[in-house]
């Protein structure tokens, strides 16, 4: 069964939006819910659209050799409406059309043809219909074979739902004709279409539908226009029910009678309906015609009102739609009194029915020196004594009272301070005097200013106490040893240095490591590497040679024995990278070496900073 879709066509006329039935000088246009027709006398031509296919009547008075392309040619020949621009005859029609194209755009090239198909009879059955004698009346007007081998040719090649649109064309092209054929119900179902709510279907039905507006109807129905020749023609569309009337043309209301009242916002009311409309109450009389009637809403009888209270005045305010009077206070109207309160009291007020009464009330603190205090708050009342503005009030029941005792002195001064008595104030106060240094945890010492003291159980870390201005500043500086590894030591040479923090030695020849960043041309390693130096104390001797009768020497020095070759990567400051190769020497060893006389040996003594 063909599912129905519901189609409204939206019309636009110089780019503005019109709601059928529209007509102007040139052309007419009416819409039933299903189909729009365009008729445009000047030219005798008619134009039907259904949202999915379209068809256009021309007189062959006027256009008779004046058509070609997708129109064909008017000659009442159709085997030459598949004609090329240049004038010979294609076969097919869809590849003629691609010839005709719209100031030289381009269209996509069509697919290959599908092989023909083999249609059954019974799968073109419901074309069957155009020649039937559902459609009897319409044969002597317009010829059906043309329209059932287009019906047979759309459902061999579309599908069997194809069969509602042909029969529906040539329904169309009848109703053109005068000829109103009620179709639909021929189909068992198939082609059924269904209205939108609460328009229904008619298989003929008037081109415009009267409504309740009689201005409407006199100008598209009654009177005599160009259009009147075509106000006969019946064609299938919407209408409402029987004994219901459409409210006006832009609009799909349904209505029982057309006795009703039209309002200004384009609404409408009903005979005898009553409405509130802002503060009038509304009602719609069954006049000739209907009229809208409105009066003043009735508004209550409010008792007289008394406004005898210093300060009153009697105002006017609107309520909903009714006016009524009430007293109001006028402050303007007061008497003038101006009041102030000492410190230590507020300024209460009692209102009265528009008028203030002022009191000054105590407030629940101390007051000194004009000034107030609140409890638990130090009062500076007495040089050496400690006051305190208390919970407990005066003699005469008004304010709280002051209580003072003598200032408690702390004589207790914490490591590194003492106490120093300071003119003018009550207690001394606690004095740094030397540095305090914690060790080993939770240990504490004392060191004077410019005095140096090192921890008995870490000699290699030394604190001093210095008076910078005011301040007592602690430095602490500590030794740090180089590695030291017995084992990498010749035997015999090992000594603690005189402070008795590093251990010291004359070390074998062996591989010294450090982790450092390489550098190279600008650029930097990506990340440390390990670098080997070979250091530490390789034999050498002199003596004298009886037999060469001169003095020999043996020298041998600290050397690598073996080293490889490794790579790291270095990133420049232009962002760039590259692979870097460098020596890494992976063992050392005492090697013989040239000896030198040396006329002048310095030795420096390097000392290091603490």
């Amino acid at each position: 069964m063909e599912t129905s879709v519901f189609f409204f066509a939206q019309v636009y006329v110089n780019h503005k939006r019109v709601y059928p039935a529209y007509s102007n000088n040139d052309f007419q246009i009416t819409d039933n819910g299903i189909e729009a027709l365009l008729v445009i006398p000047a030219i005798g031509a008619q134009i039907m659209f259904s949202g999915l296919q379209f068809s256009i009547e021309l007189p062959w008075s006027k256009f008779h050799g004046n058509t070609e392309g997708q129109c064909g040619t008017c000659d009442n020949n159709r085997k030459d409406d598949c004609r090329l621009p240049n004038g010979t005859i294609d076969s097919s029609c869809p590849d003629m059309a691609h010839h005709w194209r719209v100031n030289d755009s381009s269209c996509p090239e069509p697919p290959p043809p599908p092989p023909t198909p083999t249609c059954k009879p019974e799968t073109s059955s419901i074309c069957k219909i155009i020649s039937s004698k559902i459609f009897e009346r319409c044969h002597e007007v317009l010829p059906p074979i043309p329209f059932e081998l287009g019906c047979e040719f759309d459902v061999c090649h579309i599908g069997p739902p194809s069969g509602c649109a042909s029969l529906q064309s040539y329904a169309q092209q009848c109703a053109l004709n005068g000829v109103c054929i009620d179709w639909r119900s021929a189909t068992d179902g198939v082609c059924d279409f269904k209205c939108n709510a609460p328009l229904v279907y008619k298989a003929c039905g008037p081109q415009v539908e009267p409504t309740c507006d009689l201005r409407y109807n006199f100008r598209f129905i009654q009177e005599e226009t160009q259009f009147t020749a075509l106000s006969s023609m019946l064609w299938e569309g919407c209408y409402c029910p029987e004994n219901t009337h459409l409210l006006n043309h832009e609009s799909h209301t349904c209505l029982p009678n057309c006795d009703i009242c039209h309002l200004p916002n384009g609404k409408w009311k009903q005979i005898n309906e009553s409405w509130v409309s802002g503060c009038d109450l509304c009602k719609c009389e069954s006049k000739d015609p209907a009229a809208v009637i409105c009066e003043p809403l009735p508004c209550p009888i409010e008792p007289p009102v008394k406004c005898d209270q210093v300060g009153q005045v009697t105002v006017t305010e609107t309520v909903g739609c009714c006016t009524k009077d009430k007293c109001a206070c006028d402050v303007t109207s007061c008497p003038s009194q101006k009041h102030s309160c000492p410190v230590g009291y507020s300024q209460e007020t009692e209102m009265g029915v528009c008028c203030p009464k002022h009191t000054c009330v105590p407030n629940p603190v101390c007051v000194f020196n004009n000034t107030q205090y609140l409890p638990g708050n130090s009062v500076p009342m007495r040089y050496c004594e400690n006051c305190v503005c208390s919970d407990k009030l005066e003699n005469d029941g008004k304010l709280h009272a002051i209580e003072c005792e003598p200032i408690k002195c702390d004589t207790y001064c914490p490591q590194g301070f003492e106490l120093q008595e300071i003119p003018g104030q009550c207690c001394g106060k606690c004095v740094q005097t030397s540095c305090v240094v914690v060790y080993s945890g939770n240990l504490t010492h004392t060191i004077p200013v410019n005095g140096i003291w090192t921890p008995p159980d870490n000699k290699c870390v030394k604190f001093e106490c210095l008076e910078i201005g005011t301040q007592f500043i602690t430095i602490e500086a500590r030794t740090v040893c180089p590695l030291y590894n017995p084992q990498d030591c010749i035997p015999g040479t090992e000594v603690l240095a005189p402070d008795g923090c590093c251990h010291t030695c004359i070390r074998k020849c062996n591989v010294t490591k450090e982790s450092t960043y390489l550098q190279h041309n600008g650029c930097t390693s990506s990340k440390k590497v390990d670098m080997s130096t070979c250091q530490g104390l390789c034999q050498t001797s002199t003596w004298f040679s009886s037999k060469t009768k001169m003095i020999e020497r043996s020298c041998s020095c600290c050397q690598e024995l073996n080293s490889s070759k490794k790579e790291v990567e270095m990133v420049c400051p232009d962002g760039s990278k590259f692979n870097y190769s460098y020596d890494y020497i992976e063992l050392c060893g005492c090697l013989q070496s040239q000896c030198t006389t040396v006329e002048k040996a310095v030795i420096k003594k390097l000392r290091r900073r603490r």
